[in-house]
């Protein structure tokens, strides 16, 4: 009796690198078939649900998707600069037969120590030459499958994986993993690439979408910023509840280039957690927006509650006055400073003050 296949895959978070490759693969779908058939893969419970009969067309979108940014459509050959050596010049129509019969892959083998998985694909129903690069590119992590982390084959691997040599990789991860630049490519900061990371697709997708807003109108932000901004229009936009534990594991991962090293570097931010905690807030992350004022987000990072009544009452003091806040140690900050601006600050403040109070006591209490 021939074994029934689920129509659609699911895969769970798990490293940084791969949950990049898998929000990369949904960029990738979103641009050939719409960012809501993308975003449908994305569940609730943080996994995400492919339907199999999508890997027989992604490869073409992952061509569409690169020729729209300007590069080679397969951008895998030879000693190019992510993926080297992943592909040799001969190899492209076989690979793209290899990423089609990705629709039949099935669980079995060993478990991958990418997505701790374990996915296989029958190699002897390839012809020849498909089995070939597949041989080669399922096998171990290495250089091929990314040229900052993985280690060179028969060379000493990058401390980044403990000092083994290297590590399974399943056939869904080694294409995969040839997405996960794209989510860094599309958040460029003053400080680096970004990728913001958690235990939920839903929440990884949803942060860099917002990420990737915030920095196409201004992109000198610092990285605290981004990440805060992110938040605040998570918590007002996205029906999602999140749990300590998940709030504590939301990071960034930056790429930064090393000039003096002449090489590309990782970088690790995350928030405390009370201000996390605070930003994902809707009601916090609402008014924080109402103010309009980048000073507030700025004070609540900083973690510093008090001086949002102390700005409350100066704001008050002037509006009611008419006198010049221009040379406000405190309200000299404010983008707008007029007395219409001022009044209302000065009653959102307060307000803002006391939810943020009553979370931090509630949470002492518990």
């Amino acid at each position: 009796m021939e074994e029934k296949i689920n129509e659609t895959i699911k895969i769970y978070p798990s490293n940084w690198l791969y949950n990049a490759g898998v929000i990369g693969f949904l960029e990738v779908i979103a641009c050939g078939k719409g960012e809501s058939i993308a975003e449908e893969c994305l569940s609730d419970d943080g996994t995400v649900k492919i339907e199999r009969q999508i890997f027989r067309e992604s490869i073409d979108f992952y061509k569409e998707y690169n020729k729209d940014k300007g590069e080679k459509e397969l951008p895998l050959v030879g000693k190019n600069r992510r993926y080297p050596n992943y592909l040799q010049r001969g190899d492209e129509s076989a690979f793209e037969n290899y990423s089609k019969n990705l629709s039949n892959i099935k669980e079995g083998g060993i478990a991958c120590g990418l997505c701790s998985q374990n996915f296989l694909i029958d190699f002897s129903q390839l012809d020849e030459k498909t089995r070939k690069i597949a041989e080669r590119i399922v096998s171990n992590l290495q250089v091929i499958h990314n040229s900052l982390m993985g280690p060179s084959t028969g060379e000493f691997p990058n401390a980044f994986w403990n000092f083994n040599s290297s590590i399974p990789i399943c056939p869904l991860c080694a294409y995969l993993i040839i997405h996960h630049h794209i989510p860094f490519e599309n958040t460029l900061t003053q400080d680096g690439k970004i990728f913001i990371n958690a235990p939920s697709f839903k929440v990884m997708w949803h942060l860099n979408k917002f990420a990737e807003q915030v920095l196409s109108k201004n992109k000198s932000y610092q990285v605290r910023e981004i990440l805060g901004i992110s938040f605040m229009e998570f918590a007002q936009k996205v029906f999602v509840t999140l749990g300590a534990w998940s709030m504590t594991n939301i990071e960034m991962i930056i790429k930064r280039y090393n000039r003096d090293k002449k090489k590309e570097e990782i970088e690790y931010y995350s928030l405390p957690f009370e201000i996390s905690r605070l930003l994902l807030q809707k009601e916090i992350a609402s008014l924080i927006s109402a103010t309009k004022e980048p000073l507030i987000l700025e004070t609540v990072l900083n973690g510093e509650f008090s001086h949002l009544l102390t700005l409350s009452h100066r704001a008050l003091r002037y509006a009611v006055t008419g006198s010049n806040a221009f040379n406000d140690k405190y309200l000299s900050q404010l983008r707008n400073r007029d007395a219409y601006s001022l009044k209302s600050l000065s009653k959102i403040l307060p307000e803002l003050y006391v939810k943020i109070n009553s979370i931090i006591n509630r949470e002492v209490m518990i």
